[in-house]
């Protein structure tokens, strides 16, 4: 496993990294959805700003980005909206790292659940049921999974639930 010295919160410098990243998702896992997606690119540069707050990097020993993952959050429910990992760098445990940092982040800030969508045909279903994710549904062509979050030490809304 490839470990990274740091995570770190996104920075607006980090857009063209995360737009290449997509991109890359996009020509590979639903290339059907290309066109459309690059008809959209201005809302999709909107919601990665949106979501730069709630967005965490993983970086290697020379600061290089190896992967992020972004969400944002609404009430007690924080949404996974991306996960990527440089493709040089899957498989090494570093999506783990990203999404139980995002977990982590977002549990203080409030959420007691943590929702996303994924593609049928994209593996990180593999991931996410590994962390413990439940399939709730679907949306179209995508299987909505959910996790409950444990209560953060300290924090008196694990309390009233």
């Amino acid at each position: 496993m490839t470990m990274p010295t740091r995570v770190r919160r996104a920075e607006v410098s980090d857009l063209p990294f995360i737009l290449r990243q997509e991109r890359e998702y996009m020509e590979t896992i639903e290339p059907h959805a290309l066109l459309g997606w690059m008809s959209v690119l201005d809302q999709n540069l909107e919601l990665w700003i949106d979501c730069l707050p709630s967005t965490l990097f993983c970086l290697d020993a020379e600061g290089h980005p190896l992967g992020y993952v972004m969400g944002s959050l609404d009430g007690d429910t924080a949404t996974l909206v991306s996960i990527s990992v440089l493709g040089s760098h899957r498989r090494q445990g570093l999506g783990r790292v990203l999404l139980d940092a995002f977990e982590q982040s977002a549990a203080p800030s409030g959420a007691r659940v943590v929702e996303l969508g994924v593609f049928r045909s994209n593996q990180a279903h593999l991931l996410y049921r590994a962390a413990g994710y439940e399939a709730t549904g679907q949306d179209g062509e995508y299987v909505l999974f959910s996790k409950t979050l444990s209560p953060v030490a300290g924090d008196d809304r694990a309390l009233l639930g």
